[in-house]
């Protein structure tokens, strides 16, 4: 299979398609035939040397990925079927034909959203709602602060405060 793949740190000319080999999906993973693959601030950064895949995961670039159910590993729960559209937040691997993912990472795709947009949901979507939710427990009618307003991340919190009927407070700008 190809990936996107760069032998050292840098800029976007370092990057290159490479064959690299296939992965299989282990115990309670899932092949996905990958249709699209998001880009994010961690890949730039991992890119630039400035951001090191933890510990056993793939260099391959790509924290999100849409695809396919390509083949299913032993142990898997039945939850999923091959053809299944999916999405899912990885941690590498996701700009590749294939990505091996485990089966609880895994998410549905509606039926009325392609895999172009699907790619982009997981890091900045799954991000903001677990900071929103989780984190700052946001509640009707509260006014929520929101730096890098503009980000992948910014934009989902803007849209996700307003859902939970709170007033959004953004911050945007460059350096100049």
């Amino acid at each position: 299979m190809f990936a996107a793949y760069f032998d050292c740190p840098g800029g976007p000319e370092n990057l290159y398609m490479k064959e690299v080999m296939k992965p299989h999906p282990g115990e309670g993973e899932v092949l996905v035939k990958v249709s699209a693959s998001a880009l994010n601030r961690a890949d730039l950064l991992q890119r630039r040397g400035k951001y090191p895949p933890p510990e056993g995961a793939s260099a391959i670039l790509g924290l999100e990925a849409a695809g396919t159910v390509a083949v299913l590993g032993a142990g898997c729960s039945g939850r999923w079927q091959e053809g299944d559209a999916v999405m899912a937040l990885l941690s590498g691997g996701g700009q590749a034909q294939y990505v091996a993912v485990p089966e609880g990472l895994l998410m549905p795709i509606p039926k009325e959203m392609t895999f172009l947009q699907a790619a982009a949901i997981p890091e900045a979507w799954l991000t903001a709602f677990q900071l929103l939710h989780f984190v700052g427990k946001v509640q009707e009618g509260e006014r929520v602060l929101i730096h890098a307003g503009a980000s992948g991340v910014g934009m989902a919190a803007i849209q996700l405060v307003r859902l939970a009927k709170a007033v959004p407070i953004v911050t945007a700008g460059t350096q100049e």
